[in-house]
């Protein structure tokens, strides 16, 4: 048909996975939010049901199209919730709650006492990233409360590294040990868990029980890594796990006019250059700059245009060409992050799974 077509290397997703576990030697929590980082959620979660531990997702309906998937594995909503409707749903569906503030923890225990049924959580610090989480000082009251609760179980704790930068890196890690501490005067046997793909990089300091691995699940890692960061990560062996690919709708030669909307190219082209046009626009994720991000783009493309993208030479009508092989390089085109790019890639792609 006409849509973008994602090719998704399952196998490489396991192999990733498995080389975290193998590098840090701890509990694997696999990130598989915003439909696995755009590579597919349900057949994400089913090739790593085997690898990971527990699983993470940012939202309750995220959470319910994987345990579709993954029936007996835990699955860590790390939004809070905020209202009753959506604590139902934690409960239901047998989710880990996170926990960041007094009143979430009052929220769950209200509705964990009329249904008389039990819930577990993990409690959220904030050591500085400043999104969701507890402080210092509202920590210990948390801990404080639950620890009455009968049906509310703490069964972890968490934050996140919010910079590449391992100065500041272990900052936040002495404030994690800090709330650490004070967690485990009111509880024993908590999952404590800090790093994400970078902090995994850190050395064993950072992985205390678990660690929650996203990008690094789809092939990649932060730029700029230096020493023996570096070192560390080059011992994985990552593969990036999609391609996307674009059908070729005609080609011609160019005759008069612009290319695309406006005129940016107006008078650039000479007449009777070969051109050809691609079924691929943003509403297919890609972004509207003179180097769009399809691959190949810097070199000979123009803007996008709704729902297709010309492309100077020759090429045959009806064909699949890729235009999406590395997130990394095209994120550094377009001025943005391989997050957003793999993320975007997919929007109404059709997925090929793959296992080679």
């Amino acid at each position: 048909m006409q849509k973008t077509i994602a090719k998704i290397n399952l196998k490489a997703i396991k192999n990733n996975a498995e080389a975290f576990k193998s590098l840090t030697g701890k509990k694997l929590c696999a990130v598989v939010k915003a439909n696995a980082y755009g590579h597919g959620a349900i057949a994400t979660a089913n090739v790593l049901e085997s690898v990971a531990d527990f699983f993470a997702v940012a939202l309750i309906e995220e959470g319910l199209e994987i345990r579709q998937a993954v029936c007996d594995k835990e699955i860590l909503v790390l939004t809070p919730p905020t209202h009753t409707s959506e604590v139902v749903y934690l409960f239901d569906e047998r989710f880990i709650a996170s926990v960041g503030d007094l009143k979430t923890a009052k929220l769950i225990e209200r509705v964990a006492f009329l249904r008389k049924k039990k819930i577990k959580v993990h409690l959220k610090i904030n050591t500085g990233m400043n999104r969701y989480g507890a402080s210092l000082f509202e920590i210990g009251k948390i801990c404080k409360f639950l620890s009455q609760s009968e049906y509310v179980l703490v069964t972890g704790a968490y934050s996140h590294l919010y910079c590449s930068d391992e100065k500041t890196a272990r900052a936040q890690r002495e404030i994690f040990l800090r709330a650490k501490k004070i967690c485990e005067r009111y509880y024993q046997n908590l999952t404590f868990h800090l790093s994400a793909t970078y902090g995994c990089l850190l050395g064993s300091d950072f992985h205390f029980d678990a660690v929650r691995v996203g990008l690094g699940l789809y092939g990649y890692l932060p730029c700029g890594l230096t020493g023996e960061v570096s070192a560390r990560a080059n011992e994985l062996h990552l593969q990036k796990a999609m391609k996307v690919y674009a059908k070729i709708i005609s080609s011609k030669r160019y005759a008069f006019g612009g290319l695309g909307y406006g005129k940016d190219f107006t008078g650039e082209v000479e007449k009777g250059k070969e051109i050809h046009l691609l079924r691929v626009g943003y509403a297919d994720g890609f972004l509207r700059r003179k180097y769009n991000g399809t691959l190949g783009a810097k070199e000979n493309t123009s803007p996008l245009c709704m729902d297709a993208c010309l492309r100077f030479g020759r090429k045959q009508r009806g064909r699949y060409v890729c235009i999406l092989a590395d997130a990394e390089k095209t994120a550094k085109e377009t001025g943005t992050i391989a997050y957003e790019v793999l993320c975007k890639a997919t929007a109404r792609a059709n997925f090929e799974f793959l296992y080679e």
